[in-house]
């Protein structure tokens, strides 16, 4: 990753203490350009008491920005670097506008998650404009003295919450069973029957729900390996968390759905 030494650098990290639902935090840090001769200080650091990870992530680019607008263009600088450890505000910050253009869906049709945070941040963006360069740059989290400062920072944020996510959805909330502590992934569509035990369902539009749930192991005589898709909200209403269903898939794996609920078990 380059950096341009003349650049006024934020360096943004967020927390959550336990994804999705936990407390959580973000905070902010300044580097000056190197030939101002200047010690790097601290930005900015909330904590919230309902959240996500991404949601953490997404928050402190969003104050980047407003910053830039508020005080950072008086500065006379005409460059920004905006550096976070998070691969998804990286990738997703530039997709965000053909996101926009797209009914708010990604390149296979699914409904994209924090609408509400990246419609704040395309808004920012435009209201730059060109009046000044605005660059992300992804660094490998706790890499570098500041890395590490402003990490401890989100994380000590996240520990006194004092404001309130409004865009969190909480939905019907729950934990997998057994040990397997993997994060979920999307469920590889083929088409087909399959057995899922239920425990976390959240809408991502308004007639539209993201449902997380395992899938049963003959190995393991249990319900395993962790697995996201989606569903119209008429089918994830009637989902109930650690209930367990018979369910007919769809056949688009990157855009997994329940088309319908054959059996409630």
């Amino acid at each position: 990753m380059s950096f341009d030494l003349r650049a006024l650098k934020i360096y943004i990290d967020g927390s959550c203490r336990k994804n999705p639902g936990g407390s959580g935090g973000y905070a902010a840090r300044l580097e000056y350009p190197l030939d101002w001769d200047r010690p790097d200080k601290p930005l900015e650091d909330q904590g919230y008491f309902e959240t996500t990870n991404n949601r953490m992530e997404i928050e402190p680019c969003i104050f980047a920005h407003e910053w830039i607008l508020g005080s950072g263009i008086d500065l006379g600088i005409n460059h920004f670097q905006i550096v976070t450890d998070s691969k998804y505000v990286y990738e997703s910050y530039n997709r965000s506008i053909g996101w926009s253009k797209n009914g708010w869906r990604n390149f296979h049709g699914r409904p994209v998650e924090n609408v509400d945070q990246w419609k704040e941040l395309l808004r920012l963006r435009r209201k730059i404009g060109f009046r000044v360069r605005v660059e992300m740059k992804l660094i490998e989290g706790k890499s570098t003295p500041i890395t590490k400062t402003v990490d401890r920072e989100a994380k000590a944020a996240s520990l006194m919450p004092s404001r309130a996510d409004r865009g969190f959805r909480a939905g019907k909330v729950g934990r997998s069973k057994n040990n397997n502590r993997k994060a979920a992934k999307m469920f590889p569509a083929a088409g087909g029957d399959i057995l899922i035990r239920v425990y976390q369902t959240n809408a991502v539009r308004r007639d539209e729900q993201k449902i997380r749930f395992q899938t049963y192991s003959q190995d393991k005589n249990d319900f395993f390996d962790k697995y996201f898709a989606y569903a119209d909200a008429p089918i994830g209403n009637v989902l109930h968390r650690q209930h367990v269903y018979l369910v007919r898939m769809n056949d688009v794996p990157q855009y997994p759905r329940i088309e319908e609920i054959l059996v409630a078990i």
